[in-house]
């Protein structure tokens, strides 16, 4: 079974979501701002991807940073 990570109001995860009920794919929805992140899943996706790929600099959140916080991560 697959698991898709992600907040319930991201668009591209609404879409995740529907393409797989409308394939019949079995999937479980792992809602981060109900679930957390699990720490074991983050550490692998650090190792694996880096932390560019994991923050998202084009969400209202990153945007609503100030320069000195975004310098900082």
């Amino acid at each position: 079974m697959i698991i898709l990570y992600g907040i319930p109001n991201c668009d591209t995860v609404k879409k995740a979501r529907a393409w797989l009920g409308a394939q019949g794919v079995a999937h479980a929805f792992h809602d981060f701002k109900k679930h957390g992140v699990p720490e074991a899943a983050l550490d692998a996706w650090l190792a694996a991807l880096g932390w560019e790929a994991l923050v998202n600099r084009k969400g209202t959140t990153w945007r609503g940073l100030d320069d000195a916080t975004r310098a900082a991560v």
